[in-house]
C-alpha cells in the first residue's frame, strides 16, 4: 500500500500542469513558471496556446471578468493573479498629437472609440472631434471585452477596423496608418527590456491631473507606479485570472497558485503587468487555503 501510494504521488508530480488561455499574458506566465521551477524543480508546468485532441488544461488564463456562462455548472473557480492596463496609442505622425494639446477626456475618448446610437441626444453629439482610424481586436478578445465594459458599451460598438489574431497586430496596423489609434496592454506597447515605448508608437494625449502626468514620460516603470496608486478614468485596468476545476482540484496546481499570489507578484512589473493589492492577495490566498484544506 505504501509503495502504491508513493508511486501515485510520484506519478502526479511527473504529470505536467497544463496552462492555456489569453496569449498576451504568456510572457508573465512563462516567467512565473521559470521561477517556480527553481522552488519545485520536480514539477513540470507547460503552457500551450492550442490544446491537442483529448487534452484539457489544468489552468485557463483569462483577462476579463468571467461571464456567468463560464461558471454555469459551478465546476469552475477562478483566482485573480495580477492586473493589466490598457493605454491608447497612435502613430507619431497623427495630427491629434498637436491638436489635442489639453489631452482627451473620458467623454472624448468614448466618442473617439465607440459608435453608439443614443436616441436621447442629437446624433451629432456622438461624432468624434478628431479624425482617426480606430483599430480593435475581435469582439471575443479579452482586451476588447475589457475596453467595452469599462466604457459601458458592447464590443460590437467599438468603431473602425477589426484586426484578427493576437492584439500585437493592432500595433502593426497603427504603425502603418498616420491617423491610426488603438488601445493595447503595457507589455505590448512597451519594450520590457528598455522600459520605453516601442518605436513607431506614441501615447494618445490624455487629460491627466498633475500627479498622473508621469504616464506621458514614456517610461514603463513610471506608468506602472502611477496606475497602481492612482485611478485614471481614461485608462481601463482589468484582472487576469486563473480558472481551475473545483470538482477535481489538484494540490500541485493550488500550491502553484499560492506561490503566484505571494512570491510571483514580484515579477509582474518586469513583464508590464500590475501587482494585486494587499487586500486582494489576502482574499485570494484565503480562498485557496480553504480549498487546500479539503484535500487533506
Amino acid at each position: 500500500v505504501i509503495t502504491s501510494t508513493a508511486f501515485a504521488a510520484e506519478n502526479a508530480i511527473n504529470k505536467p500542469i497544463v496552462i492555456s488561455g489569453t496569449k498576451f499574458t504568456y510572457p508573465l506566465i512563462e516567467k512565473w513558471i521559470a521561477e517556480y521551477s527553481k522552488v519545485n524543480p520536480r514539477l513540470k508546468i507547460q503552457i500551450t496556446q492550442k490544446l491537442v485532441a483529448g487534452q484539457t488544461a489544468d489552468l485557463n488564463i483569462i483577462a476579463h471578468q468571467p461571464d456567468k456562462e463560464e461558471f454555469v455548472s459551478g465546476d469552475n473557480k477562478f483566482v485573480y493573479a495580477g492586473k493589466y492596463a490598457l493605454l491608447p496609442v497612435t502613430n507619431p505622425n497623427n495630427p491629434i498629437l498637436a491638436n489635442a494639446k489639453k489631452g482627451l477626456s473620458k467623454k472624448e475618448i468614448d466618442k473617439l472609440f465607440f459608435d453608439v446610437v443614443n436616441f436621447d441626444i442629437d446624433p451629432t453629439d456622438r461624432k468624434p472631434t478628431y479624425e482617426v482610424a480606430v483599430y480593435s481586436s475581435d469582439s471575443k478578445a479579452c482586451a476588447s471585452n475589457a475596453l467595452a465594459d469599462y466604457f459601458g458599451h458592447q464590443t460590437s460598438q467599438i468603431r473602425g477596423n477589426k484586426v484578427l489574431g493576437d492584439d500585437i497586430y493592432l500595433l502593426s496596423a497603427v504603425k502603418k496608418d498616420s491617423i491610426g489609434v488603438a488601445y493595447n496592454n503595457l507589455g505590448y506597447i512597451y519594450d520590457t527590456d528598455s522600459r520605453k515605448l516601442k518605436e513607431g508608437l506614441a501615447l494618445l494625449p490624455l487629460d491627466l491631473k498633475k500627479d498622473a502626468r508621469e504616464i506621458l514620460t514614456g517610461d514603463l516603470d513610471n506608468v506602472i507606479g502611477v496606475l497602481e496608486n492612482t485611478k485614471i478614468e481614461t485608462i481601463p485596468i482589468e484582472y487576469i485570472s486563473f480558472v481551475y476545476s473545483s470538482t477535481n482540484p489538484n494540490k500541485e496546481v493550488l500550491d502553484f497558485l499560492k506561490w503566484v499570489l505571494t512570491e510571483g507578484q514580484q515579477y509582474n512589473h518586469e513583464k508590464g503587468f500590475l501587482r494585486l493589492g494587499y487586500q486582494a492577495i489576502v482574499e485570494q490566498t484565503n480562498r485557496l487555503n480553504q480549498r487546500l484544506l479539503t484535500l487533506k
